[in-house]
């Protein structure tokens, strides 16, 4: 095992943590904007193709490999991205044309995306360097976890924040008429959020440790070329693409509908709820329930081995669409007060089993996807990246397709249709070729 001087329950929690800022502001704050400024849900759907930027990564993956240290390149783009961030917040103060404002959000979410990109390409080629394959079955969940810390915990936190500011200013939801509160509120979380990054840039500077193994890569010819050339020589690779398209097709449709479901009237079959719920429902349930689901992923599959928990665990991938089918088909339970806002029993109970089942899922296809990289050849940081890219092409597309689904099928069909589509992977999964890497997980999937 590779020896390195800082624990890794403390450096990945801390590089993964900034991604999940990043995340949660290409995912979740602008369609939740852009939703409570008024606009359709077609144009909340739309929206998510800023981040189909990330699935371009590929093309300069290569680049990033052989540029400098991934230590050093996770920094630099946390730096940048905070700049980014920054600018995004002060554009909300501008007096801007509605249309005119889409358009400057668009465009700096592409921004924002590639910076997102550059970060989550040089953390995973240095978390895959840093941890033999084992420890990588381990820390997996942790790594989700972060992930999703940073996602719910800072930008949820960050949405309540600015739901409670724009409040003050008279905007509680997508029927208030006055929208200057929106601006303000969502324009401090995204200026405070670039001050969370560069904090974060100082203490990993300090936190991550300098290994050995995380060298440029020098190429000898075209990097791109040989990097595909060798991606796509992995044995049986069109049934793993076919996997990792599929893997995250429903989850891309709660992605965006769950917040909309929540928001819209009950005329739109909505439940008509203020904006100041959604951050809390996801504070209360998605936190707790991701981390445990993450975590106990992670450790099954180190106790019992790849081979054996691929299928369970893959299973839950289709679950989030399935339990959102039938919360917007019959929404049962009744209201509870939380900190001075109404959630719903049901909603409350729904959210939490997404959040589990989540956490299990994405456990094992980011094992799958990282453990396959590690056993390849020298382009381990560009393997992982093509990977990384296909997964968010299955993830955005019916992200971006949502909002037009959902209009001709209503919330309740479309969400059974991304759970079915979701299930495929249960028939692809028997076909791949699943490295044995340990001599303790061979032994597992004997």
């Amino acid at each position: 095992m590779r020896v390195i001087k800082q624990s890794p329950w403390v450096w990945v929690f801390s590089i993964y943590v900034p991604f999940g800022l990043f995340n949660g502001f290409l995912q979740l704050f602008p369609q939740n904007l852009v939703k409570l400024l008024g606009f359709s849900n077609e144009l909340v759907g739309l929206i998510s193709l800023a981040g189909f930027i990330v699935s371009l990564r590929f093309l300069y993956a290569p680049w990033l490999d052989g540029a400098t240290t991934k230590r050093r390149l996770v920094l630099i783009a946390a730096a940048v991205g905070a700049a980014l961030l920054a600018v995004a917040g002060g554009i909300l103060f501008l007096p801007l044309e509605p249309m005119v404002l889409f358009a400057a959000i668009c465009a700096t979410l592409a921004l924002i995306a590639l910076c997102s990109a550059a970060y989550e390409t040089s953390a995973d080629g240095y978390y895959i360097r840093a941890l033999d394959p084992s420890l990588q079955a381990q820390f997996i969940g942790i790594k989700t976890t972060a992930i999703r810390f940073g996602m719910l915990t800072g930008v949820m936190g960050l949405m309540m924040a600015a739901t409670k500011l724009a409040a003050r200013y008279g905007a509680t939801g997508v029927e208030s008429t006055d929208k200057t509160g929106f601006h303000i509120g969502f324009g401090f979380a995204y200026l405070l959020t670039a001050v969370i990054l560069i904090g974060a840039v100082f203490f990993n500077k300090w936190m991550v440790p300098v290994i050995q193994q995380d060298q440029p890569v020098k190429h000898q010819k075209f990097a791109l070329k040989e990097t595909l050339v060798e991606y796509v020589r992995q044995e049986r690779v069109v049934w793993m693409v076919a996997l990792i398209l599929l893997f995250r097709f429903g989850m891309g449709f709660v992605q965006v509908l769950r917040n909309t479901w929540l928001l819209d009237p009950v005329d739109a079959s909505g439940l008509n709820s203020p904006a100041g719920v959604i951050p809390l429902y996801s504070i209360l349930t998605d936190i707790p329930w991701t981390i445990v689901g993450g975590v106990l992923g992670g450790y099954l599959i180190k106790w019992i081995g790849l081979k054996r928990t691929f299928l369970p665990l893959a299973f839950f991938a289709s679950v989030p669409a399935f339990i959102y089918a039938v919360l917007s088909w019959r929404c049962p339970g009744h209201a509870i007060v939380v900190f001075g806002e109404q959630l719903n029993s049901g909603v409350i109970v729904g959210s939490s089993l997404e959040s589990l089942s989540y956490g299990l899922s994405f456990s094992v296809l980011f094992y799958y996807m990282h453990i396959t990289a590690t056993v390849s050849g020298r382009n381990k940081t560009s393997i992982l990246a093509i990977s990384m890219c296909l997964m968010n092409v299955g993830f955005t597309i019916p992200m971006a397709l949502s909002g037009y689904v959902q209009s001709i099928l209503d919330y309740t069909w479309t969400f059974v249709v991304g759970g079915a589509v979701t299930l495929l992977i249960l028939v692809i999964i028997p076909f791949l070729k699943l490295p044995q890497f340990t001599e303790t997980e061979g032994a597992a999937d004997a």
